[in-house]
């Protein structure tokens, strides 16, 4: 990957951070929906051209994995072909919802030479979190004046519900276009603060500018209002944390939360702590019970086994469709179920199974890592990530479509680097004695451009 493609990858990591305010401030414009993808495309024939004849074979890690995707995509393909109730645009428009972002994958994989590009990668991202995170505890205390004084009037304006102290908070979507998607970007870059403030002998400044990040990422949770965030970082954290034997860190960790947590109550008042208050109340459950997964997912697949067509239940295409030709579903799995009935959802759960068992399977490997508290995070991610799409559509809308592929790609080749670090250790034990070790993985060490 050439210096010019890999600061293009940096630039739709940033740009993804503050894509929501560009969209904002220049609404009604429509070209701001594409800036980043137009650069993706761009990076996608700069990494793929040149190493088309080896992308799927790049790594026999990820063989399973490979299968599945080419699996997926290929019928995604089939079903753009099969007729459907809504407009080719709203097919096209869940195809690329489903698919545009797979790719990153590959990037993730050859973005990554070793170790420290992925360290790098994470302490930028927690500089630009301490801005995103700053900009949305600001918007906190100005309300929705605050955006418009920037000309940003097209991000919806979401109040939580009063609770015991009669008192409704604006649900803040800092620099995104709502509160649920600030939520998504804080709790991956909490997750990414957490890893580096874990990572052995780390710097004093970088560790400094993690910690910084972290706390002001909480409190911007806070603003944001967005529970789940909260619910799925402390558990990101806790499997890390967990995996890594660092349990008596636990303590520490929960003491310092609970502390941050009760400045953030006093600081943003009642409302905010009604909010997330009701995170242990049992009105959740009661939700579930209610949500069109519950209601529609077998249904769907025994009305139609084979799917309702593409663009039926896509979030986003939703905006080019009648309202008598979508089906209401905040699942991904439901979308999928009611999109492409059995296949697709079988398709797509065997992408999720080779992901899981990539994780497993490698995972007391990558524990005895001196990196590998990157790679546990990343993992704890990916694999939350998937559990929570029975009930979310959080790899189907951005900014999670984009860290979720792109950390696959970092996974497997973090990996791979552990493989062939551990080997070379052996060697340089051995090789006098005994002469050279077989190389893993059953191909030499691959040159990355």
């Amino acid at each position: 990957m050439s210096p010019l493609v890999r600061a293009l990858v940096h630039f739709t990591v940033f740009y993804t951070c503050i894509e929501g305010l560009v969209v904002n401030v220049l609404y009604p414009a429509r070209l701001p929906f594409v800036y980043k993808d137009i650069v993706l495309v761009v990076v996608y024939v700069a990494v793929l051209l040149p190493n088309l004849h080896r992308v799927l074979g790049s790594s026999p890690l990820a063989n399973r994995l490979n299968g599945a995707l080419v699996l997926f995509i290929g019928l995604l393909a089939v079903y753009l072909a099969v007729p459907s109730p809504t407009t080719m645009i709203s097919e096209l428009v869940a195809l690329k919802q489903r698919l545009f972002y797979v790719p990153l994958v590959i990037v993730g994989y050859y973005f990554v030479r070793s170790p420290d590009d992925v360290k790098h990668l994470f302490v930028m991202m927690t500089v630009y979190a301490i801005g995103c995170s700053a900009f949305g505890i600001y918007l906190f205390f100005t309300g929705p004046e605050g955006l418009r004084a920037l000309g940003a009037d097209y991000a919806a304006i979401f109040y939580t519900p009063t609770g015991p102290s009669d008192v409704s908070t604006w649900r803040v979507p800092g620099t995104f276009t709502s509160s649920g998607q600030y939520g998504a970007y804080l709790m991956f870059n909490a997750i990414v603060a957490s890893a580096l403030l874990l990572l052995p002998r780390l710097e004093r400044r970088t560790r400094a500018i993690a910690a910084i990040a972290l706390v002001s990422i909480v409190l911007a949770m806070l603003a944001s209002g967005s529970r789940a965030s909260i619910v799925l970082t402390t558990a990101a954290v806790a499997i890390a944390l967990v995996l890594s034997g660092r349990l008596a860190r636990l303590g520490v960790w929960g003491v310092a939360v609970y502390a941050l947590l009760a400045y953030g109550f006093v600081v943003f008042g009642p409302g905010v702590e009604d909010r997330i208050g009701s995170i242990a109340s049992a009105e959740h459950l009661e939700r579930f019970q209610r949500t069109y997964f519950g209601q529609l997912f077998l249904p769907s697949l025994l009305e139609h086994p084979l799917g309702s067509g593409l663009g039926v239940a896509t979030i986003g295409a939703r905006h080019f469709s009648e309202f008598y030709q979508v089906v209401l579903m905040e699942s991904y799995l439901g979308i999928l179920a009611v999109e492409t009935g059995w296949p697709g959802l079988l398709a797509f759960l065997f992408v999720a199974y080779a992901v899981g068992d990539l994780v497993v399977r490698h995972r007391r490997l990558m524990v005895g890592s001196p990196f590998g508290v990157l790679w546990l995070a990343l993992a704890a991610y990916a694999v939350i990530s998937l559990l929570i799409l029975p009930i979310s559509t959080s790899i189907d809308h951005a900014p999670s479509n984009f860290y979720f592929w792109l950390t696959i790609g970092i996974v497997i080749r973090l990996i791979e680097i552990e493989h062939w670090r551990l080997w070379e250790l052996r060697e340089s034990a051995v090789a006098t004695a005994a002469g050279p070790v077989a190389a893993p993985l059953g191909h030499p060490r691959p040159s990355l451009p």
